[in-house]
């Protein structure tokens, strides 16, 4: 059995507390949720498991999100944050006549502890035959918070 009491903490806010994620992400995303939002936990409904910190906020549009809560830098997060972007993205695609679409969530990572070399935002490259896109996953330092 793996000990992570910080996910289980994280995953109890998340359930149990749910509104508590809107500022959370209005500091992360700059977005300007008010908490009258409904908030989405999102589950599992195949055979993939979808990350923890999966949820979707319906306001005036619908938004997915991935946060994912990391206690120390191991330096494979962005690895599993992309891991589970793509699980998220492919949960929701749409297939038409030769063409699949996927929408990957805005994505972060709140650090409960840092160093000097943790990055702002970390970013994901994905090359393909017709060129390179990116996205950023901020992350958030929990110590330079009061």
């Amino acid at each position: 059995m793996v000990n992570t009491p910080y996910d289980d903490v994280f995953r109890t806010l998340l359930t149990d507390c749910t509104a508590l994620i809107i500022p959370v992400v209005n500091e992360l995303f700059h977005t300007s949720y008010t908490g009258k939002e409904t908030i989405h936990l999102l589950q599992n409904e195949h055979f993939i498991k979808l990350p923890d910190g999966s949820f979707e906020i319906l306001g005036r549009e619908r938004k997915r999100y991935h946060v994912e809560c990391q206690s120390t830098e191991d330096g494979s997060m962005i690895v599993r944050m992309f891991e589970y972007d793509t699980q998220l993205a492919l949960e929701n695609r749409e297939v038409t006549a030769g063409a699949l679409v996927v929408h990957f969530p805005d994505s972060a990572i709140v650090a409960l502890r840092h160093t000097k070399n943790t990055p702002e935002v970390m970013t994901v490259m994905i090359r393909t035959p017709g060129g390179e896109v990116s996205y950023a996953v901020p992350v958030l330092k929990v110590r330079q918070y009061t």
